[in-house]
């Protein structure tokens, strides 16, 4: 049979375009069963950037499928709750095209709202519930059977229509050998479109998380069972990716991975055992990972671990149902750093019942994380959203369309949900909030503001709050205050410019030092922040007042004395493009006349080296 296999839009960031793994991984276990599969990544075209809000994305999408459904046997969509109303305009304009091919619906979102979306929309034909490895495979052999219906009730996991009846077969049992799972079918896609977005492959380690988080849908889908991939086989699928498709960069999927310490140490010593030159990314609450697995796990290539730590408040930790407590985190956090990885961690934003207090120890903890050298976290920001599958999906009935709820995760900028849908809040949850409108924007805005001062100047953001003496409440209210955000503006560009000016003009009245750092950090802040020319560099020379490193360590607490002074150096700021390359020097004018002379000269050569030096940075 003729497969289409397609991933609907998820992200509108380039750098969060990857292959779609789950796809290719099904696309090789149907070539075993002699289908022929063709993978349609919808994500390609955010990288191309020339989405518009309207509908004229639906066509764009049909171009990727053949013109004629004599060509396709069957159509399978993965579905994600934050692109689900996006997802549902692709396959109305689908069953538009090709009236009488079957589409088949499976992810993690409609396996929790199966009968709902059969009921809701005639444009579906099927929904695979749960893992699909085994079950798609059986679906497809049951289309070619003589007497379909008679297979189809044999399906684990199938939701589907009988004589106009919805039926909902019993679900399954979760595959418990992943060994016996192929490698993804990179041939159906062109690496090269992937690797130009983003060098991280993705690559499935095991499934299942033995935790149960409130707001988490993926323990229900996994149904709790922590399994993993043989060490030996995970590293045999590392090797192949290495010289199949070209990247020696990998995030190893697991929702907790490092939960099995001792598998952990058994897949670092086969990595070590093979000698491979590997970088290496997983996920881990901050309670399962000690010293000595973190040190094994920096030997072996690991460069970043993520730890969801939602909040610092041992009041919200409950409330959760994560029970983390707050000081374990924090040695969690520290010990990572000093392993030489990368602590990534995820906070979450408008916990209900949360004080000013906890938000502000949350977040002062988050920015020095961000912040300090020695620890250089990456922090991500979200807000409390009720995920089909989660416990707290219980509390649907607070839900109520909101276009501002999905502003921040839509695939498409702009686009909002059709007026039809917007009652159908347990279909599309991610359109909907359990807040009210200046909750929700409010709560909105500081996800982004979070978001960009971690990302763009945490030092300053930090000093600003340390010795500046403003809590991160008061902060984010002077930054909310200070302009007119449009929570539905579509240009990001033009957002965290507006951020990141009211940013800097609450910093102009901070002390010295901190005005500084962010004359490091953000040079441009007066102008455009993020916003600059390709044809030409620009530069900015701003006095230097203090030595650089002391400054850093008055700024994040490990220094209590002022820093020590700077008299002969400048700050030296060039750019082409958003991204700014910083000097210290003591003689700025004549290093930027080099720079000019270079840049005529040589253009292309100078703008990559400068990419590349903000790159490093």
């Amino acid at each position: 049979m003729q497969v289409y296999l397609v991933q609907p839009p998820y992200m509108g960031i380039k750098s969060d375009v990857q292959p779609p793994l789950g796809l290719l991984l099904l696309g090789a276990i149907l070539e075993a069963e002699g289908h022929t599969p063709h993978v349609v990544d919808l994500n390609l075209f955010v990288k191309a950037g020339d989405f518009k809000p309207d509908r004229s994305f639906r066509t764009q999408f049909l171009r990727k499928l053949p013109r004629r459904s004599a060509q396709i046997d069957v159509i399978g969509i993965t579905t994600w709750s934050y692109n689900f109303g996006i997802t549902m305009e692709f396959v109305e304009e689908v069953r538009r095209k090709h009236p009488r091919v079957p589409i088949v619906l499976g992810g993690p979102h409609v396996t929790f709202v199966d009968q709902q979306v059969l009921e809701q929309f005639p444009t579906v034909d099927y929904v695979l519930r749960d893992e699909g490895d085994r079950t798609f495979p059986q679906l497809l052999r049951a289309l070619e059977h003589p007497n379909p219906a008679e297979k189809l009730a044999l399906i684990p996991g199938l939701t589907w229509r009988r004589d106009g009846a919805v039926v909902r077969n019993a679900s399954g049992g979760v595959l418990e050998d992943l060994d016996a799972l192929p490698y993804p079918a990179y041939h159906l896609v062109e690496p090269r479109d992937y690797l130009e977005c983003n060098r991280v492959l993705p690559l499935e380690a095991g499934r299942g998380c033995p935790y149960n988080c409130n707001f988490c849908s993926t323990t229900n889908m996994f149904q709790r069972k922590y399994r993993v991939k043989s060490a030996a086989r995970l590293v045999d699928e590392i090797e192949w990716a290495i010289r199949a498709v070209g990247s020696n960069r990998f995030e190893l999927l697991h929702d907790n991975l490092v939960a099995k310490k001792s598998y952990v140490l058994e897949l670092c010593e086969e990595i070590r055992r093979r000698n491979l030159d590997v970088d290496w990314s997983c996920t881990s609450r901050t309670d399962n990972l000690t010293e000595d697995l973190a040190e094994a796990m920096f030997l072996a290539g690991c460069t970043s671990i993520f730890f969801g730590i939602e909040s610092l408040s041992e009041e919200r930790q409950k409330w959760t149902g994560k029970k983390l407590k707050p000081p374990k985190v924090r040695e969690a956090i520290e010990l990572t750093a000093r392993q030489h990885i990368t602590p990534s961690t995820g906070i979450i934003i408008g916990f209900p019942e949360e004080t000013d207090e906890e938000l502000n120890e949350t977040i002062l903890t988050a920015a020095r994380w961000a912040a300090h050298p020695r620890i250089k976290g990456d922090i991500s920001t979200a807000s409390l959203r009720f995920y089909p599958g989660a416990d707290l999906f219980g509390r649907k009935d607070e839900l109520r369309y909101d276009p501002r709820a999905s502003a921040d995760v839509n695939p498409i900028p702009g686009h909002v949900l059709k007026e039809e849908w917007r009652g159908l809040v347990e279909l599309f949850p991610l359109d909907s909030i359990h807040t009210g409108p200046e909750e929700t924007e409010r709560t909105l805005l500081r996800r982004n503001v979070l978001r960009t001062l971690f990302g763009v100047c945490p030092a300053s953001f930090y000093a600003l709050l340390r010795r500046g003496e403003q809590t991160p409440r008061e902060v984010l209210d002077a930054i909310q205050r200070a302009g007119s955000f449009d929570p539905l503006n579509s240009d990001r560009v033009q957002r965290n410019n507006e951020i990141l000016l009211a940013f800097g003009e609450l910093v102009a009245d901070a002390p010295l030092e901190v005005r500084e750092l962010l004359s490091c950090e953000l040079p441009f802040w007066r102008s455009e922040p993020v916003v600059a020319s390709l044809d030409h560099l620009e530069h900015v020379i701003i006095p230097k007042y203090f030595e650089h490193e002391s400054l850093l360590a008055y700024a994040c607490g490990d220094r209590e004395e002022p820093p020590e002074r700077s008299e002969t150096l400048s700050i030296l700021a060039v750019r082409r493009g958003p991204e700014a390359v910083v000097w210290f020097t003591e003689q700025p004018e004549e290093l930027w006349a080099q720079f000019q002379a270079q840049f005529v000269s040589d253009p292309q050569g100078t703008a990559r080296w400068l990419d590349g030096l903000s790159t490093a940075r």
